[in-house]
């Protein structure tokens, strides 16, 4: 009894917790199924066997997985042009692939592609994301037939067929909206959703409502609905890519609430492992009539708030949703349509967040033209995958627009200070003294960041504006990260052409990565080893060197040999 009481007292807070989370995991995910057009049952199936597995898997004590609004419309805007009699087995099809994509990614160390997805992107696809799931519901919440491939396309057919609008279906809709941001308003740590559902459901039953409006109808007995899934590689030919982008999306999303909860709490994110167990859960899940799943905002948060302690909390959510579905399958019949879609819309508003749209917006053009293409891909193409493919090329032309300029300067200096120091400043600084720039027999060129083949062209044009004959230069390399072969071929062609005008180019701030490229290269040898100055610990301290050697008079060969001899 002793050791009962000590478990006890160590899994309380996870076992309330986990029966908590269940009170929002349950009408939610049933919602959640309406968006891919499938029976509410198999959200259910989804929660529990997604949070069983995950379980066993995961790493974190806080994470709860399950069904997401991002992950049900990105399936159904994958899959929708395949419903009919097979629709459900492509689903499963698809979350099987989607769960090996995340599995292999993670074990070849390709999971890092899902840092190409920039922070604009990701905030477009949950807007545009929340656009699409509003007008997916706008049937199931009015009662207008709806059809179409986008946004644009279903609220034509939405204006066209008003006149079959439902206004009973859409009362329900609206009341139950109105308790759903009412109940929080009395008591904060209600569980609206279900409460919601509950007087809903009584009201329609016991006024006679349901006879007039949809409902949810019979839910299946069992609990495991375990199925072979069927390897068609036909059909495979025409969904890999869609459960490919699906794939990365649940990454993305298990990404970002790893990190918002790591800001809540002292656990410390194991990325990999997460990424892992999602990729064996949504296999695993796939031959249970379940369909993709990530970790979930509301759910994890809820389970936190809650005071999940363990990973068990998990299990104990799935346990308490399988007792719901065991003693209450029969008034789950009797849950009006109208108002699992009224659920999703509220998910769907609580993804809008406009000061993050606003960051978006001011922070850097490229930014802004990031999150607005994105977003007019998501809510116009046909597919979610292709709008996240779309974002990510857009992110990489602004990347490489970005890259196209070398970060370069020439510095300008003088000999005016008491100790006879150098004072080095930027060449287009006011105070500069454009006659004695031009009149100085060496010019300081500070070259700075990353610097590859795209900012080749840029980077020529500039030291083609610094150059001047029968003068020396001095290019800084003090602040250069990495340099490619196109760079150093421009670098090249700008030390040759100083030398055939007189000129001395000397080289400083080179570090032993730098110099072993110039070295193999030939640049080294091209300069003459004893212009290459190594990096100090003073900052500047071998550009000063550099700039006192090119200004001696009658400088001899041994001196030139013998200058850099204690660099």
């Amino acid at each position: 009894m002793s050791k009962i009481k000590k478990l006890f007292a160590k899994y309380s807070q996870d076992l309330v917790s986990g029966l908590t989370t269940a009170t929002i995991a349950l009408p939610q995910n049933m919602a959640y199924a309406l968006i891919l057009g499938v029976n509410p049952i198999y959200g259910i199936y989804a929660s529990i066997f997604s949070m069983l597995t995950a379980a066993i898997f995961n790493f974190s004590a806080y994470i709860i997985v399950g069904p997401t609004n991002m992950m049900a419309v990105a399936l159904y805007s994958s899959l929708h042009n395949f419903q009919g009699e097979n629709y459900l087995e492509i689903i499963f099809l698809t979350t099987f692939l989607v769960g090996l994509f995340q599995f292999l990614l993670v074990s070849f160390n390709l999971s890092e592609l899902i840092k190409y997805v920039s922070h604009p992107v990701v905030v477009a696809l949950s807007h545009g994301a929340a656009v699409l799931i509003l007008f997916s519901q706008i049937e199931n919440f009015t009662g207008v037939p709806v059809t179409g491939s986008n946004v644009i396309s279903k609220g034509l057919t939405f204006i066209s067929n008003f006149s079959q609008i439902n206004y009973l279906n859409l009362s329900v809709g609206i009341l139950t909206l109105i308790l759903i941001y009412t109940i929080p308003l009395i008591k904060k740590d209600l569980p609206e959703y279900l409460i919601t559902i509950i007087i809903i459901t009584l009201f329609t039953s016991f006024t006679g409502l349901k006879q007039s409006i949809p409902l949810v109808g019979k839910i299946p007995k069992q609990i495991i609905d375990f199925q072979l899934i069927n390897f068609d590689w036909q059909l495979i030919g025409q969904i890999y890519t869609k459960a490919f982008s699906i794939a990365l999306l649940g990454l993305i999303q298990t990404m970002a609430v790893l990190q918002a909860i790591a800001l809540k709490t002292d656990e410390e994110p194991n990325f990999n492992r997460e990424f892992r167990s999602q990729g064996i859960t949504n296999m695993i899940i796939s031959f249970f009539s379940g369909f993709a799943i990530s970790a979930s905002f509301s759910n994890t948060f809820a389970n936190l708030s809650a005071g999940a302690k363990h990973r068990i909390s998990q299990f104990f959510c799935a346990l308490s949703i399988i007792i719901f579905i065991v003693f209450f399958r029969t008034l789950l019949a009797y849950i009006p349509v109208a108002v699992l879609a009224a659920l999703v819309i509220a998910a769907a508003i609580g993804i809008i967040d406009f000061k993050e749209i606003v960051k978006n917006m001011k922070t850097t053009k490229g930014d802004a033209l990031i999150f607005w293409s994105t977003f007019a891909a998501t809510i116009i193409l046909p597919n979610l995958d292709q709008a996240i493919y779309f974002g990510v090329i857009v992110s990489l032309i602004v990347v490489l627009q970005i890259s196209k300029k070398a970060d370069i300067e020439m510095l300008y200096y003088d000999k005016k200070e008491k100790d006879g120091a150098y004072h080095l400043h930027h060449a287009d600084h006011e105070d500069t003294d454009k006659n004695e720039l031009v009149s100085q027999k060496a010019r300081v060129i500070d070259l700075k960041g990353t610097v590859h083949f795209s900012a080749a062209e840029d980077l020529k044009k500039q030291l083609e504006t610094f150059f001047e004959e029968d003068t020396d230069f001095i290019i800084r390399f003090r602040n250069v990260r990495r340099i490619d072969i196109t760079i150093v071929k421009v670098l090249e062609e700008f030390i040759e052409k100083v030398e055939a005008n007189e000129g001395e180019v000397m080289l400083t701030g080179v570090n032993e990565k730098i110099l072993k490229i110039f070295e193999k290269i030939g640049i080294a040898e091209k300069v003459g080893e004893e212009n290459i100055y190594l990096p100090e610990t003073e900052y500047f301290a071998a550009t000063h060197k550099a700039l006192d050697f090119s200004h001696q008079d009658g400088k001899t060969e041994s001196e030139s040999k013998n200058k850099n001899k204690d660099q």
